[in-house]
């Protein structure tokens, strides 16, 4: 019964540099929003989603499957002039309302609740 030799896996000889090779990068934490905050705009696809989605929804159908016969569909559509205008709308609504919270930093809630208690 003569002992057996084991090799030694070139893998396990090395040291671990782990710690040393990278140090921790700082992880920026993400600004809270402000709950006052104007919403953004909506895009033309969103716009058009909201009036189509009924149409396209299907029972068992989830929503990812729901977006993607969306998507199909939205390039299909020849003419989006319609939801395009809308949405150039919404974003000057928004620019609109963006100013008026920066500004004075009254929001259109705030705004509508001054003008309820005059």
């Amino acid at each position: 019964a003569s002992p057996k030799k084991v090799a030694k896996s070139p893998k396990a000889a090395k040291p671990a540099k782990k710690a040393a090779a990278s140090p921790k990068k700082a992880v920026a934490k993400r600004a809270k929003k402000d709950p006052n905050a104007p919403k953004r705009g909506a895009s033309a696809y969103m716009l058009w989603l909201k009036d189509n989605r009924t149409r396209l929804t299907k029972p068992g159908m989830s929503i990812i499957d729901v977006s993607k016969a969306a998507g199909v569909e939205w390039n299909a559509v020849k003419d989006k002039s319609k939801w395009e205008k809308a949405a150039a709308e919404d974003k000057k609504r928004y620019e609109k309302e963006m100013v008026s919270y920066k500004s004075g930093g009254s929001t259109p809630k705030k705004a509508a609740k001054k003008t309820a208690k005059k």
